[in-house]
């Protein structure tokens, strides 16, 4: 008998599709399919890339530079505005832009007649300080004042003992009495002169108008006269020279050509034009006519030269020879008017002298009163006190002073005589003249802003901006190639001058100051152009160099593909490299070998672009016992 179970019979589990089905909705399976085909499209692309593209080169040896490039313009080697230091009116500009000159030559001059003047009064109080302090130190008279001045004492004291004891002489009185004479007719001649002596003044002032007539008409014609002789000399140098002109290009088209430069052509028995040579008897006649006419040009510029003298000697003498005339009408004329009207003061000294000459008779005749010893014993004391201030020296503080007015005096010398050479504007080097900014006729002042500018143009220099990361690199005395904007094809050799110990910030920018000195040389360098400098900071020659995109990076080590010869397999070789410039580094050692490394003529693969990868390469870097792929080891 078979049993039965009231229990239900367990269903079996819906399929997977079945519950995703009820768990989601065909909608949210899109985004998934979406997906899935974005990565079947990426998956098709990589498989289908072509891999990069690569390039090999050859390792070489040669030299690998560095520079720093700047910029700047260029510069004299000094560049300086010569003004005058003193005023004036500008009588002389000697240059113009673009003269070169020598230093002290001069450039310009003021009008020194004031400047001369001035040094000449300075020269005569210097002159006058001298004497009053040689004065003072006893020294300034000479044997003659002291011999006077002994002579005045004695005089003094023969004057004391005359008016002490009435001794005089029957020739002493006589003496008093023809100097009582003297004194009387001269008095007589203001007061009333003889119809003789006033005619023989007036003659003498006529005399003296003519004179001065005269000389003026004769000094007049004598001027004329070589002022015409002076133009006749220049007229025939002009011609001489004219002459040598045509002599010598007629002489130089003979040597040059060898033809008859009057005429230099001629038709010969065929019609045909030919070259007219000249014989030589004719190349002689030419050049005896250049030598006469050299001959004759030297010898006009001498009569010029003569005929410039003669004139300038005749204006002389005629300023002296009026000025004499001059002086002597004056005198005659003083002389007449003294005659016909005698001034006041004349006419007063001349009784004082009667009156004084009758007074010294008097004494004589008649002896000396207690008045008369007393006067000629203070003459003896004032004579004695002239010789003795003639020998003996002043006081200290006099001394002191006159030194002191020698000082000054000195110095005002020293001062007009440098005004009056500054009065000249001379080069203070060589150079070349840059502007010209003052004219003849032109009224300067001291210290003003007109005046020359002089460049000197012997040594150029640019003046660059560094950061100061390069110029921790850049020292005095490296080599420096300058480059010229408007010269595109001229370059350069300069050396670093200088490099400023101190930097310059301007918006918080610190850079310094190096300035590169140059000699132009024959390149049209000009002051001003714009100039860049590559300035040499390191240098290294015979070293095996690859592109730099051949060294690659990975995982932190510089690596270089080598590919041996006939394989078209790159080998990896870790290096260490050297100095990078233009493209090309150094490569200094291999890590794996050594002393043993690329050598020159290897080939190495140069990348599209430089990669770094992370990924570990140490098996894939194959150790070169014997050298790289394609080349032999390096002891």
């Amino acid at each position: 008998m078979q049993a039965t179970s009231s229990v239900p019979e367990p269903r079996s589990a819906p399929p997977l599709a079945q519950r995703m089905r009820r768990r989601f909705s065909p909608w949210l399976a899109l985004p998934l399919i979406l997906a899935l085909a974005v990565a079947g499209v990426v998956a098709w692309r990589v498989s289908t890339t072509r891999p990069a593209a690569v390039t090999t080169a050859p390792v070489t040896r040669g030299t690998i530079t560095a520079t720093i490039s700047s910029s700047g313009a260029v510069q004299p080697a000094r560049s300086l505005v010569v003004s005058f230091a003193v005023s004036g009116d500008v009588t002389d500009v000697l240059v113009e832009a673009g003269d070169t000159v020598a230093a002290g030559q001069p450039l310009a001059r003021l009008d020194t007649d004031v400047l001369e003047l001035q040094l000449n009064q300075a020269e005569a109080n210097l002159k006058s300080a001298e004497a009053r302090l040689a004065a003072a130190h006893g020294e300034g008279a000479t044997t003659l004042d002291v011999r006077q001045a002994q002579l005045a004492l004695q005089a003094a004291e023969i004057q004391l003992a005359r008016s002490s004891g009435g001794n005089a002489t029957a020739a002493d009185i006589r003496s008093a009495q023809a100097s009582l004479d003297a004194a009387r007719a001269r008095l007589n001649a203001l007061t009333n002169p003889s119809p003789e002596t006033r005619s023989a003044a007036e003659t003498r002032l006529a005399q003296a108008q003519a004179t001065l007539q005269t000389t003026r008409d004769t000094s007049s014609v004598n001027k004329t006269r070589a002022e015409l002789d002076l133009q006749k000399a220049v007229s025939a140098l002009t011609q001489a020279q004219s002459r040598y002109s045509t002599a010598k290009q007629n002489w130089d088209f003979v040597q040059q050509t060898g033809q008859d430069p009057t005429n230099p052509e001629r038709t010969d028995a065929s019609g045909r034009t030919v070259p007219n040579r000249v014989n030589d008897s004719q190349r002689q006649q030419y050049y005896d006519t250049f030598v006469q006419a050299e001959a004759a040009l030297h010898s006009a510029e001498a009569s010029v030269e003569q005929a410039r003298i003669s004139y300038d000697a005749v204006r002389q003498k005629e300023a002296v020879d009026v000025a004499q005339a001059e002086q002597a009408l004056r005198d005659a004329q003083v002389q007449y008017d003294t005659l016909t009207n005698p001034a006041s003061d004349e006419l007063v000294q001349a009784r004082a002298a009667v009156v004084q000459a009758q007074a010294q008779l008097d004494k004589l005749t008649g002896g000396g009163t207690a008045l008369d010893v007393t006067a000629a014993q203070i003459q003896v004391e004032q004579a004695k006190l002239a010789l003795e201030k003639l020998t003996a020296p002043a006081a200290q503080a006099e001394i002191a002073a006159a030194e002191a007015a020698v000082a000054q005096a000195r110095t005002q010398y020293e001062s007009a005589k440098l005004n009056l050479a500054q009065a000249t504007l001379t080069a203070p080097f060589a150079g070349t003249v840059a502007s010209v900014n003052v004219a003849a006729g032109e009224r300067v002042g001291s210290g003003a802003g007109s005046g020359i500018t002089l460049v000197d143009l012997s040594r150029l220099h640019i003046d660059m901006n560094l950061s100061e990361t390069d110029v921790a690199r850049v020292a005095a005395g490296q080599s420096v190639t300058l480059f010229f904007d408007a010269l595109p094809d001229v370059t350069v050799q300069g050396v670093v001058e200088s490099v400023a110990p101190v930097a310059t910030v301007q918006q918080n920018v610190v850079t310094y100051l190096v300035r590169v000195s140059f000699e132009p040389g024959p390149a049209q360098v000009k002051v001003g152009m714009s100039a860049t400098g590559d300035i040499l900071v390191e240098e290294h020659t015979g070293v095996l160099s690859v592109p730099s995109r051949a060294v690659q990076s990975q995982d932190g080590v510089q690596v270089v593909q080598v590919r041996p010869a006939g394989s078209q397999t790159s080998v990896p070789v870790r290096v260490t490299t050297g100095l990078s410039s233009n493209g090309r580094t150094e490569i200094v050692t291999c890590l794996d070998t050594g002393n043993q490394c690329l050598q020159e003529g290897d080939v190495v693969v140069v990348p599209a672009t430089t990669t770094t990868q992370r990924t570990t390469m140490q098996n894939n870097i194959i150790p070169l016992g014997g050298g790289p792929p394609g080349g032999g080891g390096r002891p």
